[in-house]
């Protein structure tokens, strides 16, 4: 392990003495900022309000084989937010997956959660106490261990194909609303569209509409605020104005 990977555990340890807390940019670097968009003076400003999602993480595996790096980034229409990422630290423990959690990611949650696993152009999982964030990123944990492949995948996939096969292009800002939920930009209509999935009928998430789902990969996906599928799949009405031969 490199100088500047130290374990999660030792950047807890790091924090909670006071190591972190001058703004000089070199204790700031300490800290894990590798790219900034704002002013260095207010760097330790800005840690001091993502630090809590890395300081909650208890979970051994994240504590002892991850490092941390620090972004500062321009999002959409020039909004700042920061990224506090999880790197897999070198050791022993083999490939395990990064992640990274957003604060204050412009037109999402509070706290959003990308990873390997998910894609980082999707957030696996957002809310808005960051108590639930590190909650879910120890229970998330084990997979990563273990390399669970969770359901969450298999939701996604089954959701892309069916976005694609009514829309016939990558849906736009794809992203997770909670359990068995999903939403996206229809870049036809400028709408944002709930999609929901389940794995059996009699056990199907609130919003899920059996009639009209559509079975893909063994699950049953639903999209109740998308427009009538017999507009996409009937042929165009042919015209009833003349030819001009004919006039």
């Amino acid at each position: 392990m490199s100088t500047e990977q130290i374990t999660v555990r030792q950047w807890q340890e790091n924090y909670r003495a006071g190591a972190y807390n001058g703004r000089d940019i070199e204790t700031q670097r300490a800290a894990g900022w590798r790219h900034w968009c704002c002013r260095g003076d207010a760097l330790a400003g800005r840690l001091r309000l993502i630090a809590p999602v890395i300081l909650g993480v208890s979970d051994p595996l994240i504590l002892d084989n991850y490092f941390i790096s620090l972004t500062n980034n321009i999002g959409q229409e020039d909004l700042i937010y920061d990224c506090a990422a999880f790197r897999p630290a070198d050791g022993e423990i083999g490939d395990i997956p990064s992640f990274e959690v957003r604060l204050g990611s412009p037109g999402l949650d509070r706290w959003t959660l990308y990873t390997e696993r998910f894609g980082f152009r999707t957030p696996e999982f957002s809310c808005g106490h960051v108590q639930d964030m590190t909650k879910y990123i120890d229970a998330m944990a084990p997979e990563l261990e273990q390399g669970v492949r969770p359901a969450i995948l298999d939701e996604k996939q089954a959701v892309m194909e069916y976005i694609l096969f009514w829309n016939s292009i990558f849906p736009l800002d794809l992203r997770r609303e909670g359990e068995h939920s999903y939403s996206f930009l229809d870049r036809d209509d400028g709408r944002r569209k709930t999609v929901h999935v389940a794995a059996r009928l009699e056990n199907a998430p609130p919003g899920f509409q059996a009639e009209g789902s559509v079975r893909i990969n063994r699950l049953y996906v639903s999209c109740p605020d998308d427009r009538a599928k017999e507009a996409v799949i009937l042929p165009p009405k042919k015209s009833h104005k003349k030819k001009e031969a004919e006039r």
